[in-house]
């Protein structure tokens, strides 16, 4: 979909010399930073797969400062292209328990959209881990500063005369009464038998019907070796239809398109369900015939 891919063959010589010092750049170098060399940084950052991360050397940071030097539409659809990779990494990061890398990433994100659907719910799951990491942190210096009890030293006691008893005949044994079970009642031959117990089985939730729908981006790697395969993927679609808690199922073949098919489910979107349904689906990658055969 990009201009991104088209532009890998021509700006290849200048990706390379722009990357030649590769490493973070602070903001105040790539406000400064020329035009040309900042856009073959981003396009390197893109085919290396640097798309969020390290922080000040990836793609979606480069785009960005790209799209506040001269917007264009190349920009601007590169970074909807990378906008649901910083949502999948951000809800990872968040389970993860990694909060600064949380708070980076919905940084970017609100930098890419600030009307990013997303952006109340990770801002609101961030604020409650963070609540829960601070009292987590604050129990535990709080048990670190009690005071160890130190057990007071054993008082000797003095040595007693023990006086043994004589010992005390046995008993006679006396018989026990004889022992009578309770009665149980029996019902009569002709009672009827107990009712079954009805049970009701929940209906199985009905998938809802996809509004829109987005097409996966081929993985260069996969895609000038000419692979195909799919990706089997569960997800969680919310009362408003929005797409959350994508995850990969099964992948063939596995480590080129699962990344790729994790972006394409986070953008689908739904009509309104009455309550959250969990599901699965299948992304395919499939290439056009070869010309040349």
């Amino acid at each position: 979909m990009l201009a991104l891919g088209g532009c890998e063959g021509t700006q290849a010589p200048v990706a390379q010399e722009a990357s030649g010092d590769a490493g973070s750049l602070p903001a105040p170098v790539l406000e400064q930073m020329e035009t040309q060399p900042l856009r073959a940084r981003a396009e390197a950052a893109l085919r290396e797969q640097r798309l969020h991360t390290p922080a000040g050397d990836n793609a979606v940071e480069y785009y960005l400062a790209l799209r506040e030097r001269e917007p264009d539409s190349g920009v601007s659809a590169a970074l909807a292209e990378l906008q649901p990779y910083v949502l999948i990494a951000t809800e990872q990061a968040l389970a993860q328990q990694q909060l600064d890398e949380a708070r980076r990433l919905i940084g970017l994100l609100a930098r890419m959209d600030t009307q990013a659907p997303a952006l109340p719910r990770l801002r609101e799951s961030l604020r409650v881990a963070q609540e829960r990491a601070d009292r987590d942190e604050g129990a535990r210096i709080a048990e670190a500063a009690k005071p160890v009890p130190v057990a007071p030293a054993p008082t000797p006691t003095p040595a007693l005369a023990r006086v043994v008893p004589p010992s005390a005949p046995s008993p006679v044994p006396v018989a026990s009464p004889l022992s009578v079970a309770p009665e149980v009642p029996v019902a009569p031959k002709d009672a009827a038998p107990p009712a079954p117990i009805a049970r009701t089985e929940p209906a199985p939730a009905a998938m809802p019907r996809l509004l829109r729908d987005a097409a996966p981006r081929y993985p260069l790697a996969a895609r000038n070796r000419r692979i195909e395969g799919s990706v089997q993927v569960a997800f969680t679609i919310q009362p408003d239809g929005t797409v959350t808690d994508v995850r990969t199922v099964s992948a063939q073949p596995e480590g080129l398109f699962e990344q790729a098919a994790l972006a394409a489910a986070a953008r689908w979107q739904f009509e309104p369900t009455p309550r959250r349904v969990t599901i699965t689906r299948t992304v395919t990658f499939r290439l056009p015939p070869d010309p040349k055969t």
